[in-house]
């Protein structure tokens, strides 16, 4: 039996604490942000004040550069960027994680396609720039390419893993309770990779965007990798530190959209 004094102890703390427990918690992790962020302009002001022999354009002169500039054109060019990104991640998406999935299942086609994939992987997206300016005739698709191929080989090497890291007592459990093929697959098998090909999802969009800037400084016309690129052949400086801004403010939104989405898809994972 259990004394009333730990029946005291066990019971569950009221409604009240616990949303108040968690507001403190979310507060806590914005004042963390913001002082991450306040630290960063810190750090970047102090940079600027060093004697450079190029000198460092501080936070103020970067964010009078982007005020100078055309919102018509600023806005063309964050608009380029994004359809780059997001059409290169979509072509990858649709078809890195239904290979994956497939390479999971078969064996036959996981002996032809993991050794291929095992090859091309470590290879950087970036040596792949000369090869996409010769084949794609266009600077639009080769952009897109550099994309795609960034973001590919994340995806679906994330997509195996997913497969590979499922407990078979999951699967025995479903096929003991008498699960057809279809809905082992659909109950069990998905569920328990998604939080893994979403970690590859958050990857591929940040190589996407690192691809995206990189094609558009080599060749593209437009976009915030071109506008940066010009920044740097013209001089000014405090525009490539705004560049460089957007771009990390592009990838930041894009990576929390993909874990906004994972989290509402993937309920029952609590990482």
């Amino acid at each position: 039996m259990v004394g009333p004094v730990a029946e005291e102890l066990i019971q569950p703390l009221p409604i009240e604490i616990v949303v108040r427990t968690e507001r403190k918690q979310a507060l806590y992790a914005k004042l963390r942000t913001v002082s991450s962020v306040a630290g960063l302009l810190g750090i970047w002001t102090l940079l600027s004040m060093v004697p450079w022999s190029v000198p460092i354009p501080s936070p103020l002169a970067s964010f009078h550069a982007l005020l100078r500039l055309d919102p018509v054109m600023l806005a063309t060019d964050v608009a380029l960027s994004c359809r780059r990104v997001g059409l290169g991640f979509l072509i990858a998406a649709i078809l890195a994680v239904p290979l994956g999935i497939i390479a999971g299942y078969s064996r036959w086609i996981r002996n032809i396609v993991f050794p291929v994939i095992e090859v091309l992987r470590p290879i950087p997206p970036i040596a792949w720039i000369p090869l996409a300016i010769l084949f794609f005739p266009t600077s639009e698709s080769m952009v897109v390419f550099l994309t795609f191929l960034g973001a590919f080989f994340p995806i679906v090497y994330n997509t195996m893993s997913g497969f590979w890291s499922i407990k078979p007592m999951y699967i025995r459990s479903g096929k003991s309770l008498g699960a057809s093929e279809w809905r082992l697959f659909w109950h069990v098998i998905l569920p328990a990779m998604l939080p893994i090909v979403f970690a590859g999802l958050q990857i591929a969009i940040g190589i996407s965007w690192l691809m995206v800037v990189a094609g558009e400084m080599m060749a593209a016309k437009g976009g915030v990798g071109a506008l940066t690129w010009e920044a740097y052949q013209t001089g000014r400086y405090p525009l490539i530190f705004v560049g460089m801004a957007i771009i990390g403010v592009l990838g930041s939104l894009s990576s929390l959209l993909i874990k906004t989405i994972s989290r509402t898809i993937s309920r029952w994972d609590v990482h």
